[in-house]
């Protein structure tokens, strides 16, 4: 496993009833992350496209990065997450993603990367660290998909049919904070939207926590 030094991550954001986006930023640079490219979908009608497209544009700015980071712009981080991921990334080959925010339903009685295999129902696309040829992959050959949402429903499908692992953390290193401020409805329940074993903003989780 090669430690990963350089990044490049991409915040997408849309107008939302009580905006979350500094918060955002700052809690990222706590993380560790100071650059940053934002990516506003002003309209707020198409969270795919804002995605996939900032996700094209990270690698055309950064196409030496290690991982790219795709981020929402309503999460929490806990301290120093970076340094983390950099010691952890990438947890078995031919990895899709890794998410440090871990939905509910999703945790595990034991700590550390768990795969989850849910297809089109893949939920939590909050913040995704991605491995340069997957990011690649991902726009390639969905890049010119026309749709409005479910980001983590397509690229759980295109995991599952490419043969690619998804990973997800217990416990959580973010936390979702959009639930009933969203820019698009808030289609799912509760429990899928948050992680109740966030460890906190202020914590930093090392490898042999």
């Amino acid at each position: 496993m090669n430690k990963i030094t350089r990044w490049a991550v991409g915040l997408t954001t849309a107008p939302r009833p009580q905006p979350s986006l500094d918060r955002t930023l700052a809690g990222l640079r706590v993380a560790g992350w100071s650059d940053v490219r934002v990516f506003d979908d002003v309209a707020g009608k198409s969270a795919w496209r804002n995605w996939i497209g900032g996700l094209r544009s990270l690698i055309q700015y950064r196409p030496d990065a290690q991982a790219y980071l795709m981020v929402q712009d309503d999460a929490l981080f806990c301290r120093n997450l970076r340094a983390y991921l950099e010691e952890t990334l990438w947890p078995a080959a031919g990895t899709a993603l890794c998410s440090p925010y871990c939905p509910t339903p999703y945790r595990e009685p034991t700590s550390g990367w768990h795969e989850e295999k849910h297809g089109w129902y893949l939920v939590g696309a909050v913040c995704w660290a991605i491995p340069p040829g997957v990011a690649r992959q991902i726009v390639r050959q969905l890049g010119e998909i026309e749709a409005e949402r479910q980001i983590d429903a397509r690229i759980g499908q295109w995991a599952l049919f490419s043969g690619r692992s998804v990973w997800y953390h217990t416990p959580s290193l973010v936390q979702h904070i959009g639930c009933g401020n969203s820019a698009l409805g808030d289609p799912l329940t509760i429990s899928l939207r948050v992680a109740e074993d966030f460890v906190g903003e202020d914590r930093q989780w090392r490898a042999e926590s």
